[in-house]
């Protein structure tokens, strides 16, 4: 992947009758490129709020792609400086099948530099089909020009790149690891802060959602099997679990899962303790049992990186959030810094 925004389904726009809509996004990219192609699916990757809108692997509707292009700019919200028409398969339109996986456009010759952004632009027919509401880029959609901020519209699930990487690293996890908290269209959310302090030669995936949850990520579908195609991923879960009434048991059980998942793909994992929300009661007890046997090494990733001192007060009040539950920039570079240090020693090993 070639930006570090928050790449994912998290929930399904539902139109009581068919529509045709435009929607146009920019992406700035991370280290730059020749070719490019674009990754999309048709399910939810996850539980949007209490789940009344979309769950979990809920499936898509069937709609079609009338037409996508794309181009570079030097500045987010401005026109490419020239658009090119993408393709599927040879054809400019696409019907996307009900519930399909994962499919991709054809590749596209770009010779896009570091910090240029990647205008998306599609138009779509349907009633029922992703999106990402909570993205913290400006998205523009709409029925006509023209267009008003509105992400009622499918955004691609990465930005591929062709340029060679020596390691593919994932970031997977809920707002936190989205990004929610920190300016639209600033990239300074910790995952950002991360990659820039990794070497040029890594590439990064954010696969960060809003109100995402370990016992989702569980379930071992798209969300998890785009984790499992990179060589090491970091797993940052638990706010939303206990919130929604999970156990401290229950959110080690589906931890493990993921990281037993993960490591039976080949991937190496680093599982960062659930980040402070200042949480009370129940909700408080269940996060400092999670995290207390998170360190003590129940949950078998290969590195841990504990949070709470980074973002949360001194003890006994580390459940308290010093940044903003959504961590702030000052916060996110401090974690950004924290993770890269631990990637880094993983990557020299």
């Amino acid at each position: 992947a070639d930006t570090t925004a928050g790449s994912s389904n998290q929930m399904l726009v539902r139109f009581p009758e068919p529509v045709t809509r435009t929607g146009r996004v920019s992406y700035r990219l991370t280290r730059g490129g020749e070719r490019y192609a674009l990754l999309f699916t048709n399910r939810a990757d996850s539980t949007f709020a209490d789940g009344a809108i979309s769950k979990v692997n809920d499936a898509g509707g069937l709609w079609e792609i009338l037409s996508m292009r794309v181009g570079l700019a030097k500045e987010t919200g401005v026109p490419a400086e020239a658009y090119q028409t993408v393709t599927f398969d040879g054809q400019p339109t696409c019907t996307v099948q009900a519930g399909e996986g994962f499919f991709c456009t054809d590749p596209v010759t770009l010779h896009a530099a570091p910090g240029d952004y990647l205008v998306y632009e599609v138009t779509v027919h349907g009633s029922v089909f992703p999106c990402h509401e909570q993205m913290i880029l400006n998205v523009y959609s709409g029925e006509k020009e023209p267009l008003a901020l509105d992400k009622r519209i499918p955004v691609p699930v990465m930005i591929g790149c062709d340029r060679p990487a020596r390691t593919k690293v994932g970031f997977l996890g809920d707002s936190i690891t989205q990004g929610i908290g920190t300016p639209y269209e600033s990239y300074a959310h910790w995952v950002a802060k991360a990659a820039e302090a990794l070497p040029d030669d890594v590439s990064v995936w954010n696969l960060g959602i809003g109100f995402g949850r370990a016992s989702d990520a569980a379930t071992d579908g798209l969300w998890l099997a785009r984790a499992k195609t990179c060589d090491i991923v970091t797993v940052c879960f638990g706010v939303n679990d206990i919130l929604r009434g999970r156990t401290a048991e229950e959110v080690l059980r589906d931890l493990t899962t993921i990281v037993m998942a993960l490591h039976e793909a080949g991937t190496r994992v680093l599982l960062l303790t659930i980040p402070p929300f200042d949480m009370e009661h129940d909700h408080q007890a269940h996060w400092y049992a999670a995290n207390d046997a998170i360190r003590s090494g129940m949950v078998p990733a290969d590195r841990i990186l504990n949070v709470a001192p980074i973002l949360g007060r001194s003890q006994p009040f580390s459940h308290r959030a010093s940044f903003g539950g959504h961590p702030n920039v000052e916060g996110s570079l401090h974690l950004g810094h924290a993770a890269a240090r631990y990637l880094n020693q993983m990557l020299s090993k």
